[in-house]
């Protein structure tokens, strides 16, 4: 009896203690699933977190690109914007209306200005008085110059020219001046003096002061030049120029005093500067050189007195001119083309 219980004692305690054994393998499993899951719930709200951070971010760089494309648009529109009119609207942009400016086409104006001269004289006299059945008279030579005067001139011009690319522009013109210019000059004479019998031995100097002006001219001119911009034109000239010339006091003789007239004429050239104003109007500044060629002038004549006493005369004179001027212009053009 004893056996058998005993036995029987003894298998239920294994049991016992193998169904204790089972269930703290299972209370372990349990806490160990737990802490896994605890894990996986941390990281899955940090997951979270971090996409909440980088919707925030996104939504801020967004934000950023918003303003920068109204900022943009701002500045477009800004340098867009047309110049506002008055409230007239008679006054237009002169940026957006101001008419295309070409260098062709019918051009007239004026110009005033003034001159530097320059004047040499050259003379010689022969006299002969005869007082019968005697006769007496001079030789004399006269120098003068080189000198230098001056004196003012208006002009009025008209011409044509023609735009042959972007940069080039050719022309010509025509050109008539009212001029108040003085040529005079000073210099000396020898006189030497003869008789029936010849050269008498005598000689006598004096003064030579030669008294010309210029009262009008005439030039005909070629102009070519380059442009630096649209409106301005740097140009050289070239031409011809004829001057009418006065003569005083180119002679001792008591009987002739005349105002001699003669003209004149030489090349000329120079260089200047025209400005667009519009396309029609333009200013200009130029300077010019103008040389005459030498001019020959002579005279011949016999004078009688009631008396019989007669005197001859003979004269030839050689004048060279020139002078420097410098001119301030407006012209008008009349452009066929626009």
């Amino acid at each position: 009896m004893f056996g058998l219980g005993a036995f029987k004692s003894g298998i239920f305690i294994c049991a016992a203690a193998a169904s204790i054994a089972w269930n703290g393998a299972a209370i372990a499993e349990s806490s160990a699933s737990d802490a896994v899951l605890e894990k996986l719930a941390a990281l899955e709200a940090r997951i979270a977190a971090l996409e909440t951070k980088n919707r925030e971010y996104k939504r801020e760089v967004e934000e950023v690109h918003a303003l920068a494309r109204h900022a943009t648009e701002k500045a477009v529109r800004l340098s867009n914007a047309a110049i506002p009119l008055p409230a007239s609207g008679n006054i237009s942009s002169p940026l957006t209306n101001a008419a295309p400016v070409t260098w062709s086409g019918l051009v007239w104006g004026g110009s005033a200005g003034g001159a530097a001269t320059q004047s040499r004289v050259g003379s010689g006299e022969h006299i002969v008085n005869t007082f019968p059945p005697n006769f007496s008279g001079f030789d004399s030579a006269s120098t003068s110059g080189p000198a230098r005067g001056g004196g003012a001139m208006l002009d009025l011009f008209v011409g044509w020219n023609t735009e042959l690319s972007k940069s080039f522009v050719v022309g010509g013109q025509l050109e008539v001046t009212a001029s108040n210019l003085n040529f005079s000059s000073s210099g000396t004479k020898s006189y030497t003096y003869f008789d029936g019998n010849g050269p008498t031995g005598a000689t006598a100097t004096g003064d030579f002061r030669p008294q010309v002006t210029s009262r009008w001219m005439a030039s005909a001119l070629i102009r070519a030049g380059f442009l630096v911009d649209e409106r301005t034109l740097f140009y050289g000239l070239g031409g011809w120029t004829l001057a009418q010339f006065e003569n005083h006091n180119v002679t001792d003789n008591p009987f002739y005093q005349p105002q001699e007239t003669f003209m004149a004429n030489g090349w000329a050239a120079g260089a200047g500067i025209e400005r667009k104003l519009d396309s029609h109007w333009s200013v200009r500044a130029e300077y010019r050189y103008t040389h005459f060629g030498a001019q020959h002038t002579a005279d011949n004549f016999l004078f009688q007195t009631n008396f019989a006493t007669t005197q001859s005369y003979k004269r030839g004179t050689q004048y060279d001119q020139s002078m420097q001027a410098g001119r301030i212009g407006i012209a008008y053009a009349f452009n066929p083309f626009m």
